[in-house]
């Protein structure tokens, strides 16, 4: 009985002994997973803040460009004002040249007769045949 007994302690004793095991290999099982699961939050973390960073960089450059695109539409219009404002200005010079041109003459026809008109020839001619 004796025997018994002891061996009933051993047994018990060794059963003690691999839960104790058991429960510390539990204990470190949890611990590395702690680990893992604090690097696996670090790495988030770190991905979480360069893709806000990227954003960020990615924003300001996009509103960069809207207003360098925003610049050039400026001065392209400005250009295309400045152009149109040229052309028509010639143009009305043109007209104004071309009316005041119709007028002298219709004024120099009323005014001159043809006789006039033969003696202011013959001066033109003779001025210039005599300068030579």
């Amino acid at each position: 009985m004796t025997q018994t007994l002891g061996d009933r302690r051993a047994k018990i004793a060794e059963a003690i002994k691999e839960a104790e095991q058991r429960q510390r290999q539990a204990a470190e099982a949890l611990a590395d997973e702690q680990r893992k699961l604090a690097q696996a939050q670090a790495e988030a973390e770190q991905i979480r803040s360069s893709a806000e960073t990227n954003a960020q960089k990615a924003k300001e450059n996009i509103l960069a460009q809207a207003a360098q695109d925003v610049e050039n539409l400026k001065k392209t219009a400005a250009q295309d004002l400045n152009t149109e404002i040229e052309r028509a200005n010639a143009e009305l010079r043109q007209r104004v040249a071309a009316l005041a041109m119709q007028r002298v003459e219709s004024q120099l026809k009323s005014v001159l007769d043809e006789s006039a008109q033969q003696q202011l020839i013959d001066r033109s001619i003779a001025s210039v045949g005599g300068g030579s």
